[in-house]
Parts: structure tokens; sequence; C-alpha cells
């Protein structure tokens, strides 16, 4: 049987899910049809949420579903690592108490994240893209994709379901099938990171105990880590009395035949004296009815691909790459990258021809690298290092400073913000897709710091004429806006790399920065065209020039 819809997209967890929900909201003309293996609820790991992932929860039409749902609320996190038994960690509330002090807000959601049970998690989300207006098949399952054998363009899939074969033609074909990444295998696009090539074993215990220092409080819970001889393991509540305990060990320490996984488990869990005592008196219970095993055992090798999109297909969550559980960014990236890919999806039916959306495709494919590079960084740290939390958070300040930010935070601060999943440029607007650009640029403010405060701009500039300098050239640049890539007038530092996206109507500011203008005069035009068109998100004089002072692009007197 034939049939023809615009978008089709395989899989139907987080990230086919982000793509479906917000392609039919910016985009409701286009028909989007979702292909989901399993029938839901079914099994996954991957409890733990990043608060980074609420915004896009939000704007894809979850939030409200999930905060209502019941799962327990995720405060932040507790560690104990190496000899120091001592257990550090951080909250992601602490973000609303920096803002606080600097007189900037944050709404709540960017703060909140929960433990989540993932079949429940993942079919609320599908039901969101189904209300959205996306059709959802379940037990459909995708063999292949269809090439035009002409332009080499992936113009359709084949697939199953319920003992009939199907044959669906679309405009673009989405693999966000997991880890089976059914195009990057087609293409052999995958390639692993041989330094994190682990394994993660994992049951559910009922009965568990509930300690304070390392969980928080039952409503507004932290997830808990510890090392082992042989790993590490997390502990995160899935219920009030259920907790999902994981171990995470390399490769090597399972090749010898004569090790058995579930043995193996058993013995780190009774070797570390805090996840021990915890579990003292608890069983091992099936969390789900298709969990086939009490202990699962999953292949937690990190990788990415060669190549993310091409013609008539992209990849999207772990059918795209995949870093480590170690800071639980697995569905917090399905989430942002799924909201970037359906922007691009957006503006590929808007474009005007090829060379366009291949420009729209290559800005997501920069971006997904930006993103697992940031946490793949941190997780390769991790574990190649001494293990104390300072070494941690000075990695972390490192980690965003090579991401191109001018950062005005502490270690300690930087590890924070990594860690609730603010890990991408710092000055991306793409962080806060969903608001209104001069909010999001006042909220990218107070998580990364300014480069330095209007009194003492205004008292730097307010003497003399102000310069563009000649590594500042003006080119093209894009974000990720409300549903479509966004096409910006950037000034790039030449010598750094570093830049800056201005917003509509701010190339009339910098064409006063010849030498002859003052910070007055920027002052006065940006007034003059807030007062002609208030809907610009314009910044003032000052505040544009705290931007370009952070990337070195002005000069004054």
């Amino acid at each position: 049987m034939l049939m023809n819809y615009d978008v089709v997209v395989i899989g139907g967890g987080p990230a086919g899910s982000t793509v479906a929900a917000l392609v039919k909201k910016y985009s409701p003309q286009l028909s989007v049809l979702v292909l989901e293996k399993a029938h839901f609820p079914r099994h996954h790991v991957g409890e733990s949420l990043l608060a980074a992932a609420s915004p896009v929860l939000h704007e894809m039409g979850a939030y409200d579903r999930i905060n209502q749902y019941g799962f327990i609320e995720k405060l932040g996190a507790s560690y104990v690592w190496g000899q120091n038994r001592q257990p550090w960690g951080f909250e992601f509330s602490k973000l609303i108490a920096d803002l606080v002090k600097q007189g900037q807000r944050l709404p709540e959601m960017y703060t909140k994240g929960w433990h989540v049970r993932r079949a429940e998690y993942d079919h609320l989300l599908l039901m969101t893209a189904a209300d959205a207006g996306a059709e959802v098949r379940f037990g459909a399952r995708v063999s292949d994709v269809v090439i035009d054998e002409a332009s080499q363009r992936v113009v359709g899939a084949k697939f199953s379901q319920d003992g009939r074969d199907y044959v669906v033609k679309s405009s673009w074909v989405i693999d966000a099938s997991g880890q089976d990444g059914l195009l990057s295998r087609k293409f052999q696009l995958r390639q692993y990171d041989e330094r994190m090539n682990n394994f993660a074993l994992w049951g559910y215990w009922q009965g568990a105990k509930w300690e304070m220092k390392y969980l928080g409080h039952p409503n507004l819970a932290r997830i808990f880590v510890a090392t082992t001889p042989r790993g590490w393991i997390w502990y995160i509540p899935v219920r009030h009395d259920v907790i999902s305990v994981g171990l995470v060990t390399h490769r090597d320490i399972l090749k010898d035949s004569a090790v058995d996984p579930e043995a193996l488990y058993r013995e780190e869990v009774a070797v570390c004296p805090e996840i021990h005592g915890l579990l003292g008196g608890a069983k091992l219970i099936r969390l789900s009815d298709d969990q086939k095993r009490d202990i699962c055992v999953i292949r937690d090798w990190s990788y990415d691909s060669r190549k993310m999109a091409g013609l008539g297909w992209a990849l999207v969550g772990d059918a795209a790459g995949f870093v480590d559980p170690i800071l639980s960014s697995g569905v917090m990236l399905a989430h942002e990258l799924g909201q970037k890919a359906a922007c691009a999806i957006n503006s590929s039916f808007r474009a005007a021809n090829d060379e366009e959306v291949q420009r729209y495709w290559t800005f997501y494919e920069d971006t997904y690298r930006t993103y697992l590079d940031a946490y793949r960084s941190m997780a390769s740290f991790w574990y190649n290092n001494n293990f104390s939390m300072e070494s941690w958070w000075w990695q972390a300040r490192r980690g965003l400073a090579k991401a191109q930010s001018k950062v005005d935070l502490s270690s300690a601060e930087s590890f924070m913000r990594v860690a609730s999943g603010y890990a991408n440029r710092a000055e991306s607007l793409s962080l806060f897709g969903s608001y209104p650009l001069h909010e999001a640029q006042s909220l990218v403010n107070g998580l990364f710091g300014k480069a330095a405060v209007q009194e003492r701009t205004v008292e730097k500039y307010a003497s003399g004429p102000v310069r563009l300098q000649a590594r500042a050239v003006l080119t093209n640049g894009q974000y990720f806006y409300r549903g479509f890539v966004r096409e910006a007038p950037r000034i790039v530092n030449q010598e750094n790399d570093q830049y800056l996206d201005l917003h509509p109507g701010e190339d009339v500011l910098v064409d006063l920065l010849d030498g002859s203008h003052s910070l007055s005069d920027l002052n006065r035009m940006a007034t003059g065209i807030r007062h002609a068109n208030p809907r610009l998100p314009i910044r003032t004089g000052t505040e544009l020039l705290v931007q370009l002072d952070s990337i070195g692009a002005i000069s004054f007197g």
C-alpha cells in the first residue's frame, strides 16, 4: 500500500515526538507520520531529566502534561566520587537565586526537571505529538528507506504493521530510531569514541532507603551517583517506593566470558558502602510488563555520526549521537536537537532553493556537534582525571570558555550550568528559542554573566567616538527561533572567531560605529527606532556595546 506524507519520523521516543509536535505547531499544513515499532507504553532506560529540557517541553505543548502527571521533581544531583566519600552536588534552584541577585528573572520551568518512568513519559510525549496533529502508528517497524536512483534523495520509507507491508513517500525522513540508528547503519555513518566504551546494567528496587543527604526531599529529589571499584552507580527515584539502580562499567570488565553481568552488578552494589546501605531489605522488581529481565543490560558506547543530514533525510536524538549517562544529558539532547531539527524542516519547506536548504541543515549539524562536544568533553574528563569536585568545576569553566563565551562565572557556577543542561554557546539565543529575542538575551546574560556592568561601559565610552575594529566583519548569521531557522546579520571577530548575532534593526546602530559617533548617538538612535517600532527587540546602544566589547569587536577614542 502506497501513502504520501510531507514528513516521516522513524521512532516515537523524545526526539521523534519533539520533531513531530513542533513541525505541526509551526507548519500545521504539513502532514507528519510517526512510525514507532513498539506498542506504548514500553520499558526504556534514562529516567533522570535535566532542567534544560523543560523549555522545549513547554514549546511543544507537553510541559503542563508532564508537570501535572505526578513524576518526582528533580532538584539536582549528589555525588560521592573517588576516595573522598563526602557527598557534594548542585541544585537547579541555585540558578534562580543567582539571577535574583543580578536583578534578572528566570521562569520556574528553566530550573525544573523530573525523575520519570520512561514508559509513561515517552507515551505522554507521543500523545502530545498526536494531539498536535501528527499521525502516530504503533507496531510499525521500518525496514528501509526509499531512495530515488536519479537524485539519490531519500523519498520515503518501507515499513510493516499487523502483517502488512507499506511504502510511504515523503519529502523528509527523520531518523529518530535511537541507538538502532537505521540510517546511520545503512549509510555507515556511526563513529565510536574508544575512550568511553561502557556498558550499563540496571534494575529497579522496591523498599530501598531514602537518605536525605543523598536524595533530598522525597517530593523534590536529587539523582545520587557514587563510584565503585569497577565503575559508578546511579540511584534514581522513579517512584517514591521504587529506585532505579544502575552500574556503568567499561567493556573490558565484561570481556571475560567468565564474568556474569548479573553477578558483577550485585558485587559492585555490595562493595559500594553508600548504595549497599540504601538497598538493605529492598527487592528487585520489574517496572513494566515488557521488561524481560530483573537486571537489564545495554551498551553505552559514546558515538556520533560522520554526517547528520543529507538529501531528504536527517538524524536526531540517539540516532545521531550519544555521549554518556554520567551527566543525564541524553533526553535533554533529544529534546533540544529535536527542536532544532523541526526548525530546519519547517524552514526547508519555505526555502527558495536547494542551497538555502543546505544552509539550514549545515547549521543544524554544526549546532548538534557543539552540544555533543560540550558533554563529551565533560564526560571524558570525568573518567580520566582525579575525580575531585574542584577539577570538575574547573573543566566546566574551561568548556564554556572554549565554546567562545565571555563567561563571568566562578568554576562552581560554570559546573552548575553545564550540569543543568546549559552547555552550548552561552551567547546563543537558541537556548531560549520560544522567548522573545530581547527576553532571551536578558536570560542568557543572567545565566552566563555580563562582560561588563553598564556603569563601567558608560564611563569607558561616553567621552569619545566608538569604532568597529578592522578585524570585526559583518556577515550573515543564523539562529533557531520559534519553529524556524532565522537569518540575521552577524558580527564576527576574525581573530578569535567569537561572534554576535544582531537583532532586527540593529544594523543601523552598527553603521554608527565609524569612529565619528559616540555612545549617546547610539542610544538616541536606538530610542528613536524603538519609538517608531516598539515590536523590534532592539538593544540600547549601551547594551550593544557591552556585547561587542565582550567579543573584542570595538575600540574607542
